[in-house]
């Protein structure tokens, strides 16, 4: 049976093959910090825009803008982290917003290159190296190990 994939996704996929190919000069290029610093500011103005509109909460949690009460076909699985917003409709225990601020320090770090880097990982969280860098666990991919009882 064939999985289907939206074009948004089939698109991301080939911008994310291209990324991989590009090496050297060219990443460190696109990834300097003056030019991840404005793709993260960019990336993080159209998320706010996109949940206002959509008449989402918004409320500060440290570096981290979460709008919550959005539809969910607005983001993607449980929430979406894109630049400095998290947008979700109501996951937002501290685990998941741990997990999340780490997706805002990944964008920090890469602007919008971090969206092909993100899609050339793969789709499948539990082995996209940027959820597992996030933590499987605190965003809900893997169910959290019991903690060790301490006597």
């Amino acid at each position: 049976m064939a999985v289907h994939r939206s074009p948004l996704t089939s698109i991301g996929a080939r911008v994310g093959a291209l990324g991989r190919s590009l090496a050297g000069p060219a990443f460190r290029a696109v990834t300097a910090r003056p030019v991840a610093a404005a793709g993260h500011r960019v990336a993080t103005q159209a998320a706010r825009l996109w949940g206002r509109l959509l008449g989402g909460e918004e409320r500060q949690v440290g570096e981290l803008t979460v709008i919550s009460g959005l539809p969910t076909w607005a983001f993607g699985r449980g929430g979406t982290t894109v630049g400095a917003t998290f947008l979700t409709r109501s996951a937002t225990s501290p685990d998941i917003l741990a997990h999340e601020d780490v997706h805002r320090r990944q964008w920090e770090r890469y602007g919008l290159w971090f969206i092909p880097m993100y899609f050339a990982a793969g789709l499948d969280g539990l082995t996209n190296k940027w959820e597992i860098e996030a933590g499987l666990e605190l965003g809900g991919y893997l169910p959290k190990r019991p903690r060790p009882l301490v006597e």
